[in-house]
């Protein structure tokens, strides 16, 4: 049996997890009227972005930079962009997502990280 280690290298960033809330599905099941609502998701996408020295920084970090996240997640549901919000406000994102940020970043493989 191998032992267990007591130390896992951490990786030099810091990750966001950005969940849909309601108000996010109630544009989706508008813009996909004829489908099977959706009102949760099992999967939420993970933003890794360079390390910061608190998790205040983090959420300066996402108040500044949150158009590109906003984009990538209406842009994994709908790729028209005529059914987006017009208005991508910093206040419609947080309406529209939670927000988890996390700071210890571990990893437990030995395979590198690959970028795709």
């Amino acid at each position: 049996m191998e032992p267990i280690p007591y130390y896992y290298e951490s990786i030099n960033r810091n990750a966001i997890l950005v969940k849909p809330r309601k108000p996010f599905f109630k544009w989706l099941n508008e813009v996909f009227k004829d489908e099977a609502p959706v009102t949760s998701m099992e999967e939420n996408n993970l933003y890794l972005v360079r390390e910061m020295a608190s998790n205040e920084d983090v959420e300066k970090w996402v108040s500044k930079n949150f158009e590109s996240i906003f984009t990538n997640e209406l842009n994994d549901w709908c790729t028209n962009e005529d059914e987006w919000p017009a208005q991508r406000t910093y206040k419609l994102f947080k309406e529209w997502f939670n927000i988890e940020i996390h700071s210890m970043i571990l990893d437990l493989e030995e395979e590198p990280v690959l970028k795709e």
